[in-house]
């Protein structure tokens, strides 16, 4: 039995209170610059969770955010891995998706620069933290279900309601952490709200540290199409996370024993920009015009356009660019005459007990069940919104047929992109490549 190794920080991403003064948009409802963050209800973090077998070392950082820009990721992982000495590809980061964090994206308006430096430099430093504190462990694992407290936006009768927690204590059986894998839009504060928090997921999390000590972590599922039962406000967030943490907790009864060895697999994906609604030529143009366009993003110029756009009250037009802003800074290749997105999926294994992918977006619930159904350890995570954040991943049988008025096709890079991804993610599983054709 390998023996274990573990550490876990949590560091304030929070806005400061000159970095509200110079404009903080909060993301995930309405259009561009409509919702201003006017104060911090509750502080969103970093929570990283360090973990190794004494040859392979990851770590799993959740930021309450809605989602991160390619750059910031990149200088996420780029400082942490210098701090920590792990390749970046073992530097795994994921966003809780709260719809009432700042944007780091720029789709909402964003933020001013100086807080987005903010934001990668104690993220890194959480990752740094965790590294550091790794000391030998024990880990458990625990699964169960949760379900009536969610429903598929998209009229569907399914969501996939497993919980899963992973648990981290020192051999003196000191509380290291927690880790709570669900799929839930956290949307559960709504779109009136203007201030600052980690919607029900903050809740979550704060319950468990109660409880249990150490630091809780929670990463998103396969969150697509699922949105709170009941929503509107603090309570409904309130009622939503405590009920997961409840659930979470009450599952440790019937927790297993977990060892080594880790596998971390985090691959580069080639995403294909389909756009079923613009002509072969118009995709040909963006795929060859890609460097110029990820220049002119990166120097600002097309970020500088959405804001004039908003000024001329075309907050429409102004999400629009700022779209394709956050897409062009990712570095559009042209490959084989068409436009792709270049991204990473990944997959991780502990011992015999524990498999979960790592997906770059929002996966819908029916992509996302058989994907989960084709591990087979006893535990299994779906880390949704981790490696990047692409928008949604649709089942092509699914695609614009009516469901939830097509806005998450609307929000999505194409039809074949959700298959895409199953595909990459599928092939990096062990014992699939064992499987005959």
């Amino acid at each position: 039995m390998s023996q274990l190794l573990a550490g876990a920080a949590s560091v304030s991403i929070g806005p400061r209170a000159e970095d509200l003064r110079e404009g903080v948009y909060l993301g995930g409802f309405g259009s561009y610059r409509q919702r201003r963050a006017t104060g911090v209800h509750d502080e969103p973090c970093c929570r990283a969770l360090a973990i190794s077998d004494g040859e392979t070392t990851a770590v799993l950082a959740a930021l309450d955010l809605v989602g991160a820009s390619g750059p910031l990721l990149a200088s996420i992982r780029s400082e942490a891995a210098k701090l920590t000495g792990l390749p970046a590809t073992q530097v795994i980061i994921s966003c809780t998706h709260s719809h009432a964090s700042p944007d780091m994206q720029g789709l909402w308006g964003g933020t001013g620069a100086r807080y987005q430096t903010h934001v990668a430099q104690q993220s890194a430093s959480a990752i740094g933290q965790a590294f550091d504190a790794l000391v030998p462990a024990s880990v458990r694992a625990a699964t169960t279900t949760l379900g009536r407290v969610v429903r598929n936006r998209r009229g569907w009768s399914e969501t996939d309601e497993t919980l899963t927690m992973l648990r981290v204590l020192g051999v003196d059986q000191t509380p290291i952490a927690t880790l709570l894998n669900y799929a839930c839009h956290p949307t559960a504060s709504g779109p009136a709200n203007t201030e600052v928090s980690r919607d029900w997921c903050g809740y979550a999390v704060d319950a468990v540290e109660e409880a249990l000590g150490g630091v809780a972590i929670y990463v998103n599922g396969a969150i697509g199409d699922v949105n709170p039962a009941a929503d509107g406000g603090f309570e409904h967030a309130r009622s939503l996370g405590e009920a997961v943490a409840t659930c979470a907790i009450a599952s440790l009864a019937a927790a297993d024993d977990l060892d080594g060895p880790l596998v971390v697999r985090t691959e580069p994906l080639l995403l294909p920009m389909n756009f079923e609604r613009l002509s072969g030529r118009v995709h040909d143009a963006v795929a060859r015009a890609g460097p110029a366009l990820s220049v002119l993003s990166k120097t600002g110029g097309m970020r500088t356009a959405s804001v004039a756009l908003h000024a001329a009250a075309r907050p429409d037009l102004a999400q629009l660019v700022a779209a394709f802003a956050g897409t062009a800074e990712r570095n559009i290749a042209h490959h084989e005459g068409g436009a792709y997105l270049p991204t990473h999926c990944g997959y991780l294994q502990l011992g015999s007990q524990v498999e979960a992918f790592a997906a770059p977006g929002e996966v819908l619930t029916r992509l996302g069940l058989p994907l989960r159904a084709s591990l087979t350890a006893p535990h299994r995570l779906f880390l949704g919104l981790t490696h990047d954040t692409l928008g949604y991943f649709v089942p092509e049988d699914e695609w614009m047929t009516g469901h939830n008025n097509n806005y998450e096709e609307s929000v999505s890079y194409g039809k074949h992109a959700g298959t895409v991804v199953a595909e990459a993610l599928l092939a990096l599983v062990p014992h699939a490549e064992q499987t005959p054709a």
